[in-house]
């Protein structure tokens, strides 16, 4: 846990000095190499005991060193195109891929780190009015899957949400399509986010907006079967069948926050900046899926393809108040970001001192 308030009193302390004190554009890239090294050796540097799934991740990670390529290829053939057992075999070839530059899991896990924190960082510079609150919303409320647990969906999400960013706003769907392609054998949800292509410059009307409500209030009625459905297209086929219930209620009120504030302020933030229609889309998409983690938790895996904009949006929603009250809302926010961090009670320790 100290670990962590530490990165995150430096985010602070790099974010008074580039952003408040000195703004500038070259302030501001200064600020996400420094946020986005921080991540880096974080996720980079962890013990395999950090993150649920670090150590068997590891132990894949060994056993592929055994496999041959041709091996391989036969097993992503049947399981892509004749429907073999087993699921991602795109992630297994990474794997065997990583050990030609190093047998060491801690490099391996190093190198997942700069793969989804450096697209990370240049989607916030890019794309954030407020770099500081985007990655203090990604230290609150992301970090502990993509940069601790995750290693197939991590990799899948750089490739099709912050590499794919720029093609889905450039409405280039060839490229969109070919990282969807290249992500899908690494961790099949990420077939959830390819509706996204289709959805993202959706016109922001009265409308629109009802009907996407009505679909989210359906999506919280009709969830059981929803999430079979979504189960046969994205590998979480055991997860429909299993059915045991969660309830991702902090998440959940945070998102409808969020989106409320989004819908009440989205015509300015509209006015002054077009790709915030992107972003409201995202959130809408977010939330119908969201009520299926109330089925199983583990369905907030397809969430987070669309939540990430979280990082986006909070920023172009404070930009919408007045100047001072910019300062208020920019304090409130990272103090209650820090509560929340607070209590979730992370461990963390570096792989040296075990």
């Amino acid at each position: 846990m100290a670990i962590y308030l530490v990165n995150m009193l430096f985010l602070i302390l790099f974010g008074f000095i580039f952003l408040l004190l000195r703004p500038s554009p070259q302030n501001k890239k200064t600020f996400c190499i420094l946020a986005t090294l921080q991540w880096i050796l974080l996720s980079g540097l962890r013990d395999k005991s950090v993150g649920a799934d670090t150590l068997t991740y590891k132990l894949y990670f060994d056993a592929a060193k055994r496999y041959r390529w041709d091996d391989l290829w036969e097993n992503f053939v049947s399981i892509m195109f004749r429907n073999g057992e087993g699921k991602d075999p795109g992630y297994l070839m990474i794997e065997r891929a990583a050990h030609i530059i190093s047998d060491d899991y801690q490099v391996y896990l190093m190198l997942i780190g700069l793969f989804f924190t450096i697209p990370l960082g240049i989607w916030i510079y890019q794309n954030s009015k407020g770099p500081m609150i985007s990655y203090l919303l990604y230290s609150t409320l992301f970090y502990a899957f993509f940069a601790i647990t995750g290693h197939r969906q991590t990799i899948a999400t750089a490739l099709v949400v912050l590499i794919g960013y720029r093609f889905v706003r450039d409405r280039k769907f060839l490229p969109f399509l070919l990282l969807i392609l290249i992500a899908l054998p690494i961790h099949k949800s990420s077939i959830s986010y390819l509706p996204f292509f289709f959805l993202a410059h959706k016109k922001i009307t009265k409308p629109y907006l009802a009907c996407m409500f009505g679909f989210i209030a359906s999506a919280f009625v009709l969830k059981g079967p929803m999430i079979g459905i979504l189960g046969r297209f994205t590998g979480y086929e055991e997860y429909a069948r299993q059915a045991q219930g969660a309830g991702t209620w902090t998440f959940t009120g945070i998102m409808v926050i969020i989106l409320g504030l989004a819908v009440w302020k989205h015509e300015a933030m509209i006015a002054e900046n077009p790709d915030v229609t992107i972003y409201m889309n995202a959130l809408l998409m977010a939330m119908v899926f969201v009520p299926l983690t109330f089925v199983e938790a583990a369905t907030m895996r397809v969430v987070q393809y669309y939540s990430l904009y979280i990082v986006l949006m909070i920023p172009e929603i404070i930009s919408t108040f007045r100047e001072k009250e910019r300062y208020v809302l920019g304090y409130a926010a990272t103090v209650m970001l820090i509560l929340l961090f607070v209590s979730n009670e992370q461990y963390y320790v570096f792989f040296w001192q075990k």
